[in-house]
């Protein structure tokens, strides 16, 4: 059975359009021959119906003459086939939204989101097909597809004219981005296998950091986590990075990743270590996510949701990897890798919906919750990026400890790599059996606790066993001058004071306070900023009544407040003051350097972040 032939332009960018011509063998199809776009994709859970985006839809038969095409859902066109055994259909893709989702088409460049782009039939979707990619002159093509032709030795070519992308069926195309504009393109070989960068917008001028100082580190994270596995699943990898201004995000594929970030990505550490955990995350999707995971991620329905319980294993592991690469690649320091594990400590403090929704749960109702964010989340879900992440982290820690350092999770994911990814097995909801094999222990009590309950993971307690002391204070600078570490428990947003969130069983909840408020004084005297805010509650004790004006809907209300004791808002990890010889060396396996003594390695202040 023949596959779905595609050509795919870039005629008109000032316009945001795409132009898409797509040829269907209807030999194997009945009369009435169904074109469907995709609802939503994979690693990007919710639903965007992407059809919204087609326009100027017509077909032809072999026979040149038009044929009906007319909707029968919100993402189908049902067309007449009237003895055409071709169809060749033409549309129009408009995209104008820079993300890794869905396409952006301008003068400078076009990316080109396969299911957002390519009308595909069902009964076709398993056969092989291909994409006439036509280049527009001074551009460059980058795409996580193989090309026509194409060898081992150089499998990306020059980009440039006319290039035809291969793929084994419509989920590898759809799996496969295409990336057209004037990018800067740097190849090397990592992990045995060919690496491609390409980069597409401006960068600031100056920066400590450079593309080859990038190149370099990508190559170390490549070999890291092909070393972890023992081996690449893909016989190439293309890394494109798009800068754009205020942007941030990545989208994983099986041989390639779609990644946004700032222009300032190379001009400073923290901007630089980000993006290189940005890189390495979607990186590491290429065997967690892509080929290690539950079946309703590698078989499933376009148009409607793929429920999980698991994505807190393909996104928790994942984001716990992610930075432990760059440790184990020596890219970052012990500092560095301590200060994103507290940053993110914090953080799960100051969510009070952990409390409510499990790792499970959290999974399940991506969809509704981490996808379609809204007031209200702060208090009912945790992300299972981020708790996850933590979570796993805590768990390789006491997997060292519990084995005296001959396993970690390592081991665990090299044990789900050979017996689901490696032969494309989805694996089960409940994967505490495999994680205990792996790692040899009865790991119940924190599936228990930590993915099935609500419970924090014993983060504290791990790092006490490698000789860290992780506490928490108040932010020196809220107490100084007879200051009081006070809150009303809410968050706001710069540069006004309108409320984004309120904490449940917090005093501005109990006080009437709701998001979208916008707090102009507080006792009689202005606020223009949180700081205002935070510096005249710090002239209250815990108890004291205060008078907050505020507009909400245009009509200025006055509610009293009775402030509360604040939560700590300075946390560190550091060294703990009497270190035994088994504390030491289990930090020397764990970061391959001695224990550092009683010193301060990492510190979060948190006050910014809420009322």
């Amino acid at each position: 059975m023949s596959g779905l032939t595609y050509v795919l332009e870039v005629a008109a960018p000032h316009e945001h359009l795409l132009d898409v011509t797509v040829r269907v063998p209807c030999d194997a199809l009945g009369e009435q021959v169904d074109l469907t776009l995709p609802a939503w994709c994979p690693g990007s859970y919710l639903i965007r119906d992407y059809a919204r985006m087609i326009r100027d839809l017509e077909v032809t038969g072999d026979d040149g003459a038009r044929r009906s095409a007319a909707k029968t859902d919100k993402s189908s066109w049902r067309v007449e086939r009237k003895g055409a055994r071709v169809l060749t259909v033409r549309y129009r893709v408009y995209g104008h939204d820079l993300s890794v989702r869905t396409n952006h088409v301008d003068a400078s460049h076009a990316f080109v989101h396969g299911p957002a782009t390519f009308l595909y039939v069902e009964a076709l979707r398993r056969q092989p097909c291909s994409v006439e990619v036509r280049v527009p002159d001074g551009w460059r093509l980058a795409a996580g597809l193989p090309r026509a032709g194409a060898t081992d030795v150089d499998p990306f070519g020059d980009g440039a004219g006319t290039v035809t992308l291969v793929a084994a069926n419509v989920d590898e195309l759809f799996d496969g981005p295409i990336h057209l504009g004037a990018t800067s393109h740097w190849r090397f070989t990592a992990g045995g296998v060919p690496v491609e960068l390409a980069v597409w917008g401006d960068r600031v001028s100056g920066g400590a950091f450079t593309v080859d100082d990038l190149v370099r580190d990508l190559a170390a994270i490549v070999d890291d986590h092909v070393a972890r596995f023992g081996e690449a699943p893909f016989r190439f990898y293309t890394f494109v990075l798009m800068l754009s201004h205020d942007s941030y995000g990545g989208l994983e594929h099986g041989m390639s990743s779609i990644n946004l970030h700032n222009p300032r990505a190379l001009a400073v550490r923290k901007e630089y270590e980000g993006l290189l955990e940005l890189l390495s995350h979607e990186l590491f999707h290429a065997w967690n996510g892509k080929r290690i995971a539950p079946p309703q991620l590698l078989d499933f329905d376009y148009g409607r949701e793929a429920y999980t319980r698991c994505l807190w294993v393909v996104e928790g592991i994942t984001s716990h990897f992610d930075r432990w690469a760059l440790r184990t690649s020596r890219r970052i320091t012990a500092r560095s890798y301590l200060e994103k594990v507290l940053d993110d400590w914090t953080r799960l403090l100051a969510t009070p919906g952990r409390r409510r929704h499990s790792l499970e749960e959290s999974s399940f109702d991506a969809w509704i919750k981490l996808y379609k964010p809204d007031e209200s989340n702060l208090n009912t879900t945790v992300s299972y990026y981020l708790k996850g992440g933590l979570v796993l982290t805590a768990l390789d820690l006491e997997i060292r400890r519990r084995t005296e350092g001959s396993r970690s999770l390592d081991d665990v994911m090299r044990a789900l790599w050979t017996q689901f990814g490696r032969r494309r097995v989805g694996y089960p909801e409940q994967l505490q059996p495999f994680f205990e094999e792996a790692s040899g222990l009865d790991l119940s009590a924190v599936f228990e606790r930590c993915v099935r309950g609500t419970d924090d993971p014993d983060l504290p307690g791990e790092l006490a066993a490698v000789g860290l002391d992780l506490r928490a204070s108040h932010d020196p600078a809220l107490v100084a001058d007879g200051l009081q570490a006070v809150w009303i428990g809410a968050t706001a947003q710069a540069p006004m004071a309108r409320i984004t969130g309120v904490l449940d069983g917090g005093p501005a909840q109990q006080a009437g306070i709701a998001p979208g408020d916008e707090l102009i004084a507080i006792d009689g005297f202005r606020v223009i900023s949180d700081g205002d805010v935070r510096g005249l509650l710090g002239l209250r004790r815990p108890g004291d009544v205060a008078e907050l004006a505020l507009f909400r809907r245009g009509r200025l209300l006055r509610l009293p407040v009775t402030v509360a004791a604040a939560p700590p808002t300075r946390f560190e990890i550091a060294g703990a003051a009497e270190v035994d010889e088994v504390r030491a060396a289990r930090w020397q396996a764990w970061m391959g350097e001695p224990h550092p003594g009683p010193q301060v390695l990492a510190t979060i202040a948190t006050a910014a972040r809420g009322l």
